[in-house]
């Protein structure tokens, strides 16, 4: 089921308060917080996302505008799995071959989002279109871990 944005908004500060208490675990082998300094603000911002992790790569996506952020200044700071780590950021849309391939590999992993990229569990968006035929308004973010954090 697709969350409309007033519900994410009302539910985000609970996703976030659980991702840092003892109960993370219901949660967070595919949700984190990501935080990151406004570009213009120079505040730190907080949200909770969808992950999934190879090693020492963590990939989210996005449509919302505050990856712009990351372009300013890549140094993130996660909520990860019950801990917390630090990472550089990687902002990508325009190589839209390498982002269709993230988002088929993300969803075989959190398949539950299918619904924020259109995408039914046959693969099709709509039942109309294919991911090759859609336009790709989403930005692949993947984050670097440093090591030792």
């Amino acid at each position: 089921m697709k969350l409309p944005m007033f519900a994410i908004r009302i539910l985000n500060p609970v996703v976030s308060a659980m991702l840092r208490s003892p109960l993370h675990g219901l949660m967070s082998s595919d949700t984190m917080l990501i935080s990151f300094t406004g570009r213009k603000s120079g505040k730190t911002y907080t949200t909770p996302v969808s992950y999934s992790r190879d090693d020492d790569v963590v990939r989210v996506f996005t449509t919302a505008p505050w990856w712009r952020n990351l372009q300013a200044n890549p140094q993130v700071t996660l909520r990860l799995a019950g801990e917390t780590r630090t990472g550089r950021a990687q902002t990508t849309r325009d190589d839209t071959e390498r982002v269709k391939q993230a988002i088929r590999d993300f969803l075989e992993r959190v398949p539950r989002d299918r619904v924020y990229f259109n995408y039914g569990a046959d693969g099709d968006i709509d039942g109309t279109q294919t991911m090759e035929d859609k336009p790709l308004p989403v930005v692949l973010i993947e984050i670097h871990l440093d090591k030792g954090t």
